[in-house]
């Protein structure tokens, strides 16, 4: 009876620390990669970061479990480069364009830890922003912007011959919609 006990004390260990081994691999999933295979990947992804590239949510997860200093720096380059492809998004001319460009380029600082990084971001941006249609879609110029602007709308406004957009005034519209009522006597 004792070797039975024993046995069946023997079996619920082993299955804990199964389950402990396999709990234990899903919350570090990375605690049984050697570490050499850990350094290479490490050095793709710093490569890819040095490159300008934006980094996937497996290669971000990866920096956050090896190394917590290059994961702030990852995310700090990436939102930075959204941040000037959003500005880029808004652009009303390739003028206004490459002026957000310049102005990302010179917010960098020289002595800044992240520049080489943020640097080869902002030029992938520039680079896949310059390649885009939106960007051939638009005016050279401000002024050729605002002028195409000022067309469109005059445009909308020639719909109605009785209409006349420099004598417009919000006021004239409720007068003309509103009721008229008659004495009567």
């Amino acid at each position: 009876m004792n070797t039975v006990i024993e046995a069946a004390n023997e079996k619920k260990t082993a299955t804990l620390r199964e389950i402990c081994d396999h709990i234990k691999k899903k919350t570090e999933p990375l605690a049984d990669m050697p570490e050499e295979e850990k350094n290479e990947r490490l050095a793709k992804i710093i490569a890819k970061l040095k490159s300008g590239k934006k980094l996937s949510d497996k290669e971000l997860a990866f920096l956050r479990c090896v190394d917590r200093n290059m994961y702030a720096h990852a995310l700090r380059v990436q939102k930075m480069a959204e941040s000037v492809e959003n500005q880029l998004k808004h652009a009303k001319s390739k003028e206004d364009a490459n002026r957000i460009i310049s102005q990302a380029m010179s917010g960098i600082s020289e002595n800044d830890p992240d520049r080489e990084y943020m640097v080869a971001a902002v030029n992938r941006v520039a680079s896949d922003f310059h390649k885009s249609k939106q960007y051939n879609a638009l005016p050279a110029t401000e002024n050729e912007a605002g002028k195409k602007h000022r067309t469109v709308d005059r445009e909308l406004f020639k719909q109605d011959d009785a209409f006349d957009p420099d004598n417009w005034s919000p006021i004239h519209e409720v007068l003309e919609n509103m009721p008229s009522f008659e004495a009567v006597g």
